[in-house]
């Protein structure tokens, strides 16, 4: 099996997951990468993908897996069949649910006074308020939150749950601005992925 990185960033970060996957396979059928196909009346090409990102949101630590056997060329095909913002970055020789092994997400927080204020998520029994499908929800977050260092003022980077137990990265700033009155825009940068406290690149670098 063999693993791609890649990036979602510019105009690609406000493309939904499920057009996403569907460009994605649609880089691998152009640049003509070997992959297996499943079975029965309908196949499709065996790909897999980590956990979905909120709309918005960049990433330069995106993961597909691709049922093929080795293939040298293939970051070059691909690479030479992507629209602006979709970046294969490396290429891992290895096999993985990536959806259920990549666990912790890093970001970057950006907004304004963010870096002052990010402190506060480390506190015990963190709740955060917002509204999903129309309903006020309160969670208790403090479980799925694993780091929280201020770059600046307007700054910070956080390691966050994603995968089954996903914190979402807006949620948890959105949270931030209304309680400490921070005005203006924000952005999410997704800079890297983990397998608990390993870096998603060190353990598929691992072929045990």
């Amino acid at each position: 099996m063999l693993i791609f990185k890649f990036t979602k960033t510019d105009n690609s970060s406000l493309v939904a997951h499920v057009d996403t996957l569907r460009a994605v396979t649609y880089i691998f059928r152009r640049a003509k990468v070997d992959v297996e196909y499943s079975k029965g009346f309908n196949p499709h090409m065996e790909l897999g993908f980590s956990a979905p990102i909120s709309l918005g949101i960049e990433s330069v630590a995106e993961y597909v897996s691709a049922k093929a056997d080795f293939q040298p060329d293939a970051l070059d095909k691909l690479n030479a069949n992507c629209p602006k913002g979709i970046q294969f970055l490396a290429m891992f020789n290895k096999k993985v649910n990536l959806a259920a092994t990549l666990n912790r997400a890093e970001y970057i927080l950006t907004a304004n006074g963010i870096g002052n204020v990010i402190d506060q998520i480390l506190a015990p029994n963190y709740t955060i308020s917002y509204t999903e499908k129309k309903v006020e929800v309160q969670k208790d977050v403090s479980s799925r939150i694993f780091s929280a260092t201020r770059i600046d003022d307007n700054n910070a980077k956080v390691v966050l749950a994603c995968g089954n137990a996903n914190l979402r990265p807006d949620r948890l700033v959105l949270h931030l601005m209304a309680t400490n009155n921070l005005t203006g825009d924000y952005k999410i940068v997704k800079t890297q992925m983990f397998v608990d406290d390993i870096p998603a690149d060190e353990f598929l670098c691992n072929n045990n």
